[in-house]
């Protein structure tokens, strides 16, 4: 049995939080120290280097139960199924649920699956629902655990969600805050008897040594502001391990199947930001001896108007790409396709999908 795409979904929140939002914070260096710089000029900077212009944040009323529910009932209602066809629910997230009119408050117990499992009423009890916590890679995580579930015979259709609200874990003081958005990409699996369609190869690499501090929660860059919960991020760092780690794990998963890059139709990469997307793809192409050649027309990115989602990133880009909210990109039958992140652990995925 192969796992086949038949429903997408996504949801990203009403509210828009253009670069300007951020122009008046004061912001401050790893070390703790005040910039001495004008806030839009910071903010220019980051906007150059990122490619983000603009973000999502849920409102103060709002949870992540909210958007991982409009993302999933989404998903199913464009796959077709009855909701209790569905034998499993698997949902990578990093906080747990960031609970309505609570700040910084987030709750993991229920577990993100039930709570949507309940909200969607679902009645088959045989429809196992779990979390992963894997950082940006969960949902291509989770995928490829819903692939196996599938080829094993464990299940015949599979809910696969991705959810984020880093909004409420941000720094104001951290330029590294300006990079995150809160969004849910949702994907529904369904088992496929013909073998040389959906997902043909898989790769998974965890290192969790030196690099394991890369991305954490901590206090404030500003000793005054309390909090412990803090996204923190050592940027250059993270750039070399997804630079050097990403174009290996997907050349695993290519080489599982003997195929090379320029056979490829397609590239979802974690939108981290636009300089790190073009040296992943760079430093790929290169491995196969075809740097020279261009490749931008086969990755698409919304981190323009997305930010970096973490974990809901690719299956919202995923979704926007076949809801035809990308121009220039389109999925066909027979396409090619490399989804593939990175993020904290460190961890880095890949699989391969014939459409």
């Amino acid at each position: 049995m192969s796992a086949i795409i038949i429903g997408t979904g996504s949801s990203l929140p009403s509210q828009i939080i253009d670069n300007t939002y951020f122009e008046n914070f004061s912001f401050y260096t790893k070390k703790g120290l005040p910039i001495d710089k004008p806030g839009k000029e910071i903010v220019e900077k980051l906007e150059t280097i990122s490619g983000i212009k603009e973000r999502r944040f849920i409102a103060a009323d709002e949870s992540s139960l909210d958007i991982l529910y409009e993302a999933a009932l989404n998903a199913i209602e464009d796959s077709g199924l009855d909701m209790n066809q569905l034998d499993a629910i698997i949902i990578g997230h990093n906080s747990g649920n960031m609970l309505a009119n609570k700040g910084e408050t987030f709750s993991p117990v229920p577990n993100m699956a039930a709570l949507l499992k309940n909200r969607l009423n679902i009645t088959n009890y045989e429809c196992v629902a779990y979390d992963i916590l894997f950082g940006c890679p969960g949902w291509v995580q989770g995928s490829i655990q819903a692939n196996r579930l599938i080829q094993t015979g464990e299940a015949k259709h599979v809910l696969v969600c991705g959810v984020e609200v880093a909004s409420r874990l941000l720094d104001p003081h951290d330029m590294d805050s300006m990079l995150m958005g809160d969004g849910c990409g949702a994907v529904v699996y369904s088992a496929d008897e013909d073998k040389e369609k959906g997902i043909l190869a898989t790769a998974t690499f965890s290192h969790g040594l030196g690099d394991l501090n890369n991305i954490t929660l901590g206090n404030s860059l500003n000793s005054e502001t309390s909090g412990e919960i803090f996204f923190k991020m050592n940027g250059r760092e993270v750039y070399r391990y997804a630079t050097t780690w990403v174009p290996k794990v997907i050349q695993k998963a290519l080489d599982k199947v003997g195929l090379t890059p320029n056979e490829i139709d397609m590239f979802f990469f974690h939108q981290a930001n636009a300089k790190m997307l073009d040296a992943i793809a760079y430093n790929l192409m290169k491995i196969y001896g075809q740097h020279k050649e261009i490749y931008s027309h086969k990755i698409p990115s919304c981190i323009e108007f997305t930010g970096n989602t973490s974990v809901a990133t690719v299956p919202t880009l995923l979704d926007l790409v076949n809801k035809g909210k990308m121009e220039g990109f389109e999925l066909k039958a027979g396409q090619k396709y490399v989804f593939a992140s990175v993020g904290a652990g460190m961890h880095c995925n890949a699989f391969v999908y014939q459409n």
